[in-house]
């Protein structure tokens, strides 16, 4: 895997359809580039999701991969947003790369950040996709 990527893979409150500062701020740095997907499991956290990344899942998390215009800008911005902290332990979010599947079937390096908290209590969102959660 890449040791660096100018993509995005967004699961959460930073896709399309969702108003908050940070994504107004991610959609007016990046590019959308497609809907896509990687295994694992998605978490209903509280507001918002957290998916974790497992390699040979049979369930998947959905979301949306944006191309950084500016990501020396957009990343540590989004750091902030996602809690992720030089002490990994207390961060609520990693940032890491992992292969997503887009649509057409092709294997993207993009950054994701992946929930970093104990799931034990988490409800499950079985489907993968938190747009359907959305109030």
């Amino acid at each position: 895997m890449n040791a660096n990527t100018d993509f995005l893979f967004t699961y959460g409150t930073l896709m399309q359809g969702f108003e908050n500062p940070f994504a107004r701020r991610l959609h007016a740095l990046s590019r959308f580039e497609g809907k896509g997907s990687f295994p694992g499991s998605l978490y209903q956290i509280s507001w918002y999701p957290g998916a974790v990344y497992m390699k040979n899942s049979e369930n998947s998390v959905h979301g949306e991969v944006y191309r950084l215009t500016n990501k020396a800008i957009v990343l540590p911005e989004l750091d902030e947003y996602e809690d992720v902290f030089e002490d990994q332990e207390k961060s609520l979010y990693l940032r890491k790369i992992i292969p997503i599947q887009m649509q057409d079937g092709s294997d993207l390096p993009c950054w994701v950040y992946l929930y970093n908290q104990d799931t034990t209590n988490l409800k499950k969102i079985e489907n993968g996709d938190f747009r359907t959660c959305k109030p």
